[in-house]
Formats: C-alpha cells, sequence, structure tokens
C-alpha cells in the first residue's frame, strides 16, 4: 500500500512516509513495546465525549473514537491490517471507519511527518481508504497517516491523525468520503475498555461483503 493524496503533492509525500516507515521499522532494534501486547491478547479503546466537552471546544466535529486492536490468536480476515478505527461526528450517527496496519517503531527524532507526536517510539500505521472487505478486489489507496501511543501499562492510548483522512461507513464499504481535520480532531486520548465496544468497528474492517457486492 501507498499513501494516496488528491494531489500528486500529497500522494508524493505520502509515498515517503511510507518508505521512511518501513525502513525505520526495519532498522529498529527489538524490544518489549506496549503495541506489540496488546497485540497478543487483542485490545479495545473508546471514548465519548460529553455535550459539556463539546461545547467548551466548538470546532471539534468528533464525538467519540473507538480503536480496535486485533489479537493473535483472533480468527478473523483482516487483509487490511491489524486495527480498525471508528469516528462519531455531530450530527451524524453513523461511523466513519478505517483499517490500518500498524507497527511498533523507534526512530532517532521524533517524525516530522506527524506533527502532533513528539516522542521517539511508537506505533506508525498505514491505512487503507477502503476496508479489504470485497472478494478478489483489494484497495490501494491509503486513507492517512496515523500514530498509535499506548501508555506502558496498556490502560489508555493517545492516537494522532494527520490533517486528512479517507474514510468509510459501514453501510457502503466501497465509497470513500474524504475528511478535512482542524487543529481540535487531531489527538485522542482513549481508555481502554470492553471488546463489545468494539464489535462494531470490527465488523465493519472484517466482515466480507456479499459475492453479489459491487464496488
Amino acid at each position: 500500500m501507498c499513501f494516496g493524496r488528491r494531489d500528486r503533492t500529497g500522494s508524493a509525500m505520502r509515498t515517503r512516509f511510507t518508505i521512511v516507515l518501513f525502513t525505520l521499522a526495519l532498522i529498529a532494534p527489538a524490544v518489549a513495546d506496549p503495541f506489540s501486547d496488546l497485540s497478543k491478547t487483542g485490545a479495545c479503546f473508546h471514548r465519548t465525549y460529553d455535550a459539556g466537552h463539546l461545547k467548551k471546544i466548538p470546532r471539534q466535529q468528533f464525538t467519540s473514537m473507538t480503536v480496535w486492536i486485533k489479537g493473535d490468536a483472533e480468527e478473523t480476515r483482516q487483509g487490511s491490517g491489524n486495527v480498525g478505527l471508528g469516528l462519531t461526528r455531530r450530527g451524524d450517527p453513523q461511523a466513519l471507519l478505517l483499517a490500518a496496519g500498524c507497527e511498533w517503531s523507534e526512530f532517532k527524532t521524533a517524525p516530522d511527518w506527524m506533527k502532533t507526536f513528539k516522542k521517539k517510539a511508537g506505533a506508525g500505521c498505514i491505512t487503507s481508504a477502503v476496508p479489504d472487505v470485497f472478494r478478489d478486489v483489494s484497495s490501494a489507496e491509503e486513507g492517512g497517516a496515523v500514530v498509535l501511543d499506548p501508555s506502558a501499562d496498556g490502560k489508555t492510548m493517545t492516537v494522532h491523525l494527520d490533517d486528512g483522512q479517507v474514510m468509510v461507513k459501514r453501510a457502503d464499504r466501497g465509497r470513500k468520503i474524504s475528511v478535512k481535520l482542524g487543529d481540535d480532531d487531531r489527538v485522542f486520548l482513549l481508555r481502554r475498555t470492553d471488546a463489545k465496544a468494539c464489535e462494531s468497528v470490527k465488523d465493519a474492517v472484517t466482515t466480507l461483503e456479499p459475492e453479489s457486492g459491487k464496488r
């Protein structure tokens, strides 16, 4: 997969990001990290913002976020990677969704492709504009940069998004939706919760479309 944007400049930037991410993953030393631990067992993180919070930050468009991390033992078809992400927006009950392949990496300096992320280690994600749920068809277009920063104890996770994402809705997973993010929709702190909270996201990024489904 390679990061795709609507213009040539964005495409080049995302292609460069992909190369850098995989290169760093190859040269990074093999060390214990919280993301790998979460990936072994599987995990669910969620946050819903209440009316008071949204009133204080009127430019924040997202009202909730859910992150599902696939466990090593889970028998699911997840061709798009090992993570599913769902977001809801003000006035829209239908979640926006994306699938991602995320891998822990260590960096010599904080990565310049994610301005909000200031650390030297985290799980960089290659996302899919369309989840790999259509039989015999795979989307090569990527949806946007994501970095996952789980706490050492695995109880919380900070999610960093770049300024543009391409996502889908469960009702029509072949229809790409471009979402422009402002400064108030770039960083989210989620808490680990029961796996049931992630069932809808897991379903959206793993369940195959019926044989008759057309993109």
